[in-house]
């Protein structure tokens, strides 16, 4: 069975035992309190960094099939 244990390196979580159970560990352990000084065998870690990005939503004017990108019509939230 594996446990946590205080890393005397960062402070941090680390574990101890059979290695067979990281995964259950790892999930227990709040975000941002894991030791990484010592591996994690078999655990699949998130990235450190969330990576947001905007999406602009484009829609076509359906009732007009001439639209083109040269010729975009604007629509009636636009500001003349």
């Amino acid at each position: 069975m594996c446990y946590r244990v205080d890393c005397k390196k960062c402070g941090k979580y680390s574990w101890g035992g059979c290695g067979k159970h990281l995964n259950t560990l790892y999930g227990s352990i709040q975000q941002g309190n894991h030791c990484n000084c010592r591996p994690w065998p078999g655990v699949v870690m998130p990235s450190s960094q969330t990576i947001t990005q905007n999406k602009q939503t484009v829609t076509q004017n359906e009732c007009d099939p001439t639209t083109t990108t040269a010729g975009t019509q604007r629509g009636d939230d636009a500001v003349g």
